[in-house]
């Protein structure tokens, strides 16, 4: 009887116990994040983006690394990285851009055999000048070819305004590219010419001075080797980064002088400068959403600007990621930058930007989106996937649509300006109808898988049918590095570019609901998840990029994803499930 009394009063306590704790691991059903229909569809004017949006920006003086050094030697995982990308992108081709500071102070030697050739060892690490040859047309044309189709960005140098080298490599690219070749970037960054030596004897360089610039090259551009490469209307800039507005530029002449020319206007931005080793922010910067949104408002005037322009042109983000100078380790090579990656993307994406191009250079580089093997370039060995690679696949797939389309911030929470919030959202629009095609919600929660209840309004729900499909983008921690998952798929551990069945606890696989009259999912945090509310995509191209031909023509396989049980049954955080299994262990001890 003591016993029993004994007994009776621990599990009393242990009730109490459950009582208290209880919050811990029922809190996503107490706190459920409403995910309301904007009160009105964007306007019919309002920015159209593609599934293409995010493509990649390469440096000049390591493209051979990636891209090999003939057309026989292109690396089948880069085939397949791109292949992944292009099966996404509704038809459009892969945007690729050739640049970055060696871009600018390179020379094109087009009778030269090998591809590329270093021309400076003592060169500063972030500007390493080459020559670099035809064959590199040549293998491009290649790369487009294997993945499917890709576009392509080309800088032009405009450090020596007039070098015959510019109208030269705007020549033969456009003989070897043909369609391929998407635009001229003329110019890297001039706002920084000054304070990088870029026009010795010249105390400030200033935007007249590059309209003036401009005009010596276009004049060039209409007599090269290979024709009038200016009537092609291909050029695109200004290209600057950090000294110079937007909006001083176009309104200084330079777009009225050049607008029949011009194709793209074109920028280049990082959250923060990490050339002298000295950063700004930390990790945190990163997870959250409104940030972003600042971020996005860099040149908002200039946007503005030429948005009521008679000579409106689409504008591209043509290099940006973490930070400046490589990233910063810790913060670039971390889940954290797969969630920055897709919740600026679509931001940019939100504010009028018609695409963006991620930067990667060398081997190692911290900011990477893949990286090749050690050796020689072009050389055999295993590939890494990193994780700002992850956070562009969300985004391809969550602005499926033949139309485009049209991308709405949800301001969830005031998550837009409050920098505490850990949740964020996006309504993604069709190009011309007024339906949401697609959701993207964030949880931005550093807790180790905890889920937070999402709330959809029934109006989202297209009358042809209720059922929606989540995919979730996880990791266990916003540190992690290499245990990432989209659609319960993983390059971890992979060394050929093909994803594989993601076997740790924190992938999610694709869950299916049925939403009629609304519903609720559960994103864990940190993560995000695609919720595809008119039927899930089929990617007919292949998203491993699977074998290929010494051509480097892919296989063709099916999507990616990875199906699951219904996501609408009540979910427990993984924090309350372990503290409820110690209570449950508890018990039986004192029996």
């Amino acid at each position: 009887m003591a016993r029993l009394s004994a007994f009776s009063r621990q599990s009393a306590a242990l009730v109490h116990l459950l009582c208290l704790t209880s919050p811990l691991y029922t809190q996503s059903a107490l706190a459920a994040v409403a995910i309301s229909s904007p009160s009105s569809p964007p306007s019919a004017g309002a920015n159209v983006v593609y599934s293409n949006f995010l493509g990649i920006s390469l440096e000049l003086s390591f493209i051979n690394y990636y891209f090999g050094n003939s057309t026989e030697q292109i690396p089948q995982p880069v085939v397949k990285y791109l292949s992944t990308l292009q099966a996404r992108a509704s038809g459009q081709p892969v945007r690729l851009r050739l640049g970055g500071n060696s871009m600018d102070s390179s020379t094109y030697v087009p009778d030269q055999q090998e591809i590329i050739q270093f021309t400076d060892p003592n060169a500063n690490s972030n500007d390493q000048p080459v020559n670099y040859g035809a064959q590199l047309f040549e293998v491009m044309k290649g790369v487009s070819s294997a993945v499917g189709g890709a576009q392509y960005l080309i800088g032009l140098s405009l450090r020596t305004p007039n070098s015959s080298n510019i109208a030269l490599l705007a020549g033969d690219a456009s003989k070897h590219l043909g369609d391929d070749l998407d635009a001229l970037l003329l110019g890297n960054e001039p706002d920084l010419y000054s304070a990088h030596g870029d026009r010795p004897g010249m105390k400030n360089y200033t935007e007249y001075d590059y309209i003036g610039d401009y005009w010596t090259v276009f004049g060039n551009l209409q007599k090269t080797p290979d024709g009038d490469i200016l009537s092609q209307n291909k050029i695109a800039g200004p290209t600057i980064c950090c000294f110079w507005d937007l909006a001083p530029v176009l309104q200084s002449g330079w777009l009225d002088d050049f607008a029949s020319h011009l194709k793209y206007i074109t920028l280049q931005h990082y959250p923060q400068n990490n050339c002298f080793g000295k950063t700004q922010f930390g990790i945190e910067y990163y997870t959250a959403h409104a940030n972003a949104v600042g971020l996005a408002q860099w040149q908002q005037h200039g946007l503005e600007v030429l948005a009521s322009s008679n000579n409106h042109k689409p504008v591209l983000m043509d290099e940006f990621n973490t930070a400046s100078c490589g990233g910063i380790p810790g913060i670039s090579d971390t889940f954290a930058a797969s969630l920055w990656t897709a919740d600026y993307s679509l931001q940019m994406a939100a504010v009028g930007y018609a695409g963006a191009y991620l930067h990667t250079r060398e081997r190692g580089v911290t900011y990477n989106l893949f990286d090749p093997p050690a050796g020689i370039a072009g050389g055999q060995g295993a590939w890494t996937t990193n994780p700002s690679f992850y956070g562009m696949l969300p985004v391809a797939e969550a602005l499926q649509s033949a139309n485009g389309s049209r991308v709405v911030d949800l301001n969830l929470q005031n998550s837009k300006t409050d920098t505490k919030q850990t949740v964020a959202g996006y309504a993604i629009f069709d190009g011309s109808a007024p339906d949401v095609h697609s959701l993207v919600i964030f949880n931005f929660a550093n807790a180790s898988g905890a889920t937070e209840d999402y709330t959809i309004d029934a109006s989202y729900i297209p009358a042809s049918g209720s059922e929606i499909t989540v995919r979730y983008l996880a990791a266990p921690s916003i540190n992690e590095k290499t245990n990432i998952a989209w659609g319960g798929k993983t390059y971890a551990g992979v060394g050929d570019g093909v994803w594989v069945d993601a076997s740790f606890s924190s992938s999610v696989p694709d869950k299916n609901v049925s939403c009629a009259g609304g519903c609720t999912v559960q994103i864990p945090g940190p993560g995000l998840a695609v919720v595809f509310l008119g039927g899930t995509p089929d990617f007919t191209a292949s998203s491993s990029g699977a074998n290929s031909t010494s051509s480097g023509t892919p296989s063709q396989s099916g999507s990616p994803s990875n199906r699951g049980t219904s996501a609408s049954a009540p979910h427990t955080s993984g924090v309350g499930i372990g503290l409820l299994s110690a209570f449950v262990l508890a018990l039986f001890a004192m029996l």
